[in-house]
């Protein structure tokens, strides 16, 4: 049953089968004294709301006429960008833009969630002291040396 829809009777005399379909994807449930319905896990409801406020969060920030860069813009509407690098600044506003356009054009909301939380758990990260690979001196020769060599 999955992105079906489904008549009002339908519901009433098979509620288990339109809500077990449910966990595949909205249902929609027609009526013929009304508008329909759209029956939905509220998770997906919820995260449908929050892409889309990330959203508007973005066209806030774009129609910012200050001059700076987009990367540094966003760093008003999302606090924790402080934490990323100028340069990961600007390739969060690149991707973030570029993702959040394919989802509007498929209206599809969910990849837009899972690239911004994962920039914003990369600067959990950093805030936490994580540091990046290219930031670390790596030892070239041997750590341990075999102490029966010294004798």
């Amino acid at each position: 049953m999955s992105g079906t829809t489904v008549q009002s009777s339908e519901l009433s005399r098979n509620s288990a089968a339109v809500f077990a379909a449910v966990d595949d994807g909205p249902v929609t449930v027609t009526r013929r004294d009304g508008a329909d319905l759209v029956l939905a896990l509220a998770s997906e409801v919820d995260d449908e709301r929050r892409a889309l406020r990330v959203a508007a969060d973005l066209v806030v920030v774009s129609l910012d006429d200050t001059g700076e860069p987009l990367g540094e813009r966003l760093r008003a509407q999302f606090p924790w960008v402080e934490f990323l690098r100028p340069e990961g600044r600007e390739a969060f506003a690149a991707e973030i833009v570029a993702v959040t356009r394919a989802c509007a054009a498929v209206g599809e909301f969910r990849r837009l969630l899972i690239t911004f939380e994962a920039w914003r758990s990369t600067a959990t990260a950093i805030a936490a002291g994580y540091t990046p690979d290219a930031d670390l001196e790596w030892i070239s020769g041997p750590v341990v040396t075999d102490p029966r060599d010294e004798a």
